[in-house]
């Protein structure tokens, strides 16, 4: 199964040259809603916003997070994601990436669709105890009933959202030795790096991947654009350089354009000639 991960042109120059990917902790993310679909009840000792509250923050820094989707010519997700057409679509086999690993994720692949839903979840799981809040702070392996929690609050977001079509990969950190707040890279093991995210002042967690799992490159219609941004204009040198690195990969590369006979993209093939 090929699925998308929409970045910027310096990112994607990140992802094929460290051969790597990036998972961003619950509370990062760029939805505020991230992790509140417990759908606990208001009746008992602990309300439904203290439970909520709970769990989500329990969550928080536990869990990293990657977003693939399936489609690599959704015209909103270029302008969201894709840099507003200056960026990359990467297509990745999550096979062979490894993504599809059960001993690896908490959720891989096969198991990370969204549902996007119109009203949240109510009266589902009623309301936990002020001991089982407490206990859920130093769990380490976590019951089925903590597992539905977590497909709670990762695999479900308002219908709004619809449009990205997500796969999600979610990856327990509880094994992993780290500071969310530290400056500099780690290297947790073989698959894992940190690193530090400076403009953003938060961590990503890197997951290693094969050369061979990037099957396809979609270039965004404005990708051009770069060359005005580097050094204010002046390094057209860097540009042409990043630009020629991923136009050197041994996979099929495609250039988006807008079609004018209707409201959608196409992709046309770079033929090997103009690489």
């Amino acid at each position: 199964m090929i699925l998308y991960k929409y970045v910027s042109l310096i990112s994607a120059i990140e992802i094929i040259k460290n051969r790597s990917l990036g998972f961003t902790c619950l509370e990062d993310l760029n939805d505020p809603f991230e992790g509140t679909n417990f759908g606990f009840s208001d009746v008992g000792d602990v309300s439904p916003r203290s439970a909520t509250n709970a769990f989500k923050s329990n969550f928080s820094r536990k869990y990293s997070v990657l977003s693939l989707t399936r489609n690599p010519l959704n015209p909103l997700m270029w302008s969201h994601y894709g840099d507003s057409y200056k960026g990359i679509v990467i297509g990745i086999d999550v096979d062979i990436a490894n993504l599809t690993s059960e001993s690896e994720f908490i959720i891989p692949a096969h198991m990370g669709e969204i549902s996007y839903v119109a009203t949240k979840n109510r009266d589902l799981n009623g309301v936990p105890s002020v001991q089982h809040l407490n206990s859920i702070k130093k769990e380490l392996e976590f019951k089925n009933e903590i597992q539905n929690n977590l497909k709670q609050a990762f695999l479900y977001k308002a219908i709004e959202w619809g449009y990205e079509e997500e796969i999600r990969v979610i990856k327990s950190l509880l094994s992993f030795n780290y500071s969310y707040h530290g400056t500099h890279d780690e290297v947790i093991n073989d698959c894992w790096d940190k690193r530090r995210l400076s403009s953003l002042g938060q961590p990503l967690f890197c997951f290693k991947i094969p050369i061979n799992s990037i099957k396809e490159i979609y270039l965004g219609e404005k990708i051009d654009r770069n060359r005005c941004r580097t050094n204010n204009g002046q390094d057209e040198e860097k540009f042409q350089e990043n630009l020629k690195f991923i136009k050197s990969q041994d996979c099929p590369i495609y250039v988006c354009e807008a079609d004018v006979s209707s409201w959608k993209l196409k992709a046309r093939l770079l033929d090997s000639c103009f690489r």
